[in-house]
């Protein structure tokens, strides 16, 4: 039986980039993926993410983008490989939305540069949009997007290049504990290390019988606008731009804001992907329904006509993946209580931009390390009840 200092189970977002900063700490490192990553049965697949420092989520998030943008630089250097390039960030909304005020908050308070733009000068800047008059938007210039395929590839690459050994195709069916170490069986082979991570995203229910709703696979649905030989909306001339909707110009989502996005065209491929990201339905990853029906189409169309027109009439593509969330919308990082094992999982649908740091905050915690930045807002026992 093989054995290893650790296991990873899961090889994506936050498992790739954690086996990669093991290996290259030295340790030896295990990573199991019950497919072949990159993938496109999980949650990293879709051409691109955001990357933005200027977090509307929260000001808790910022030191992390700060130390992950230093570490996707860093990773390009070390690899070879073009992975982050800026074309702006648009946070667009009410000036009262949580998206809006989020954003302002987290720019001020680490003095990240941006503008406060009003409605009319989105308009004129980028005619595609067209907020109302009640809106304004926070533009973050030096925000960007990630290439998430050829991200896990490179993780994948540079961890066997620093010793890790990768099982894929292969699925984990149980572990067991016994004196200080686990045994890891798998559909074929057996292995056995002093500490595991568990990085299965939404198969991570399946693995551990978690209480309900601590985890929620969700599925979501991406469409791809077929736009060719439109400089205007390429990569570099157009932003990233994320709206949140109140619930009057809502009526599929009448008790939240709805929120939604599009991210530039990419020099690879004619196609601009726009998606919503809340409003989700629930779903089983062993079961999910990959088919995308009418009026899947038909919502995001009336987004399009309504708040982007100058993306009307572009014949649609559409593809299916997989958020995980937890109630509160952040993630699921840590230990939880009586366990020697890590969990990075749960990463919310907002999480790619900080797979490198999260690689190395899970390292750290694997080795007992404390982490550089404050991670106590993801612990999963903060849904633990309280004694």
């Amino acid at each position: 039986m093989a054995t290893y200092d650790f296991i990873i189970v899961g090889m994506g977002t936050a498992g790739s980039a954690t086996c990669m900063t093991l290996a290259r700490r030295g340790f030896k490192v295990l990573g199991i993926d019950r497919y072949r990553p990159p993938h496109e049965m999980g949650s990293h697949h879709g051409a691109s993410r955001s990357v933005r420092r200027a977090y509307l989520e929260g000001t808790s998030y910022v030191p992390m983008a700060l130390r992950s943008w230093e570490l996707w630089r860093r990773l390009e250097k070390d690899s070879g490989q073009k992975l982050l390039v800026k074309t702006g960030n648009l946070t667009i909304g009410p000036p009262e939305s949580p998206a809006v005020l989020g954003f302002m908050a987290s720019a001020q308070s680490y003095a990240i540069a941006h503008e406060s733009l009003t409605a009319a000068e989105v308009r004129k800047r980028w005619p595609q949009l067209d907020p109302p008059d009640t809106f304004v938007a926070g533009l973050e210039k030096e925000a960007g997007i990630v290439f998430p395929e050829l991200s896990i590839a490179t993780f994948l690459t540079e961890a066997e290049k620093a010793g890790a050994d990768l099982v894929v195709d292969q699925q984990v069916e149980r572990w067991t504990e016994s004196h200080g170490s686990v045994t890891v069986h798998a559909a074929r082979d057996t292995y056995e290390a002093g500490r595991l991570l568990i990085s299965a995203g939404a198969w991570t229910n399946g693995l551990l019988g978690l209480p309900d709703r601590q985890l929620m696979p969700k599925r979501v649905v991406v469409h791809w606008l077929e736009v060719p030989n439109n400089s205007r909306l390429r990569l570099g001339c157009f932003p990233v731009n994320f709206w949140q909707v109140p619930p009057e110009k809502s009526p599929a989502a009448p008790q939240t804001f709805r929120e939604f996005y599009a991210l530039p065209v990419l020099e690879s491929s004619p196609r601009m992907k726009v998606a919503f990201h809340n409003g989700l339905v629930d779903c089983d990853p062993t079961t999910l329904t990959r088919e995308v029906v009418s009026h899947e189409v038909e919502t995001i169309k009336g987004v399009i006509a309504e708040f982007l027109p100058g993306l009307k009439g572009y014949s649609i593509t559409s593809d299916v993946c997989l958020y995980t969330l937890t109630p509160d919308g952040h993630f699921y990082l840590g230990k939880r209580s009586g366990s020697d094992h890590v969990f990075g999982v749960a990463l919310a649908g907002h999480g790619f931009k900080f797979a490198p740091v999260i690689g190395e905050i899970l390292a750290d915690l694997l080795a007992d390390i404390s982490p550089a930045v404050d991670i106590e807002l993801f612990s999963p026992n903060r849904f633990e009840p309280k004694k």
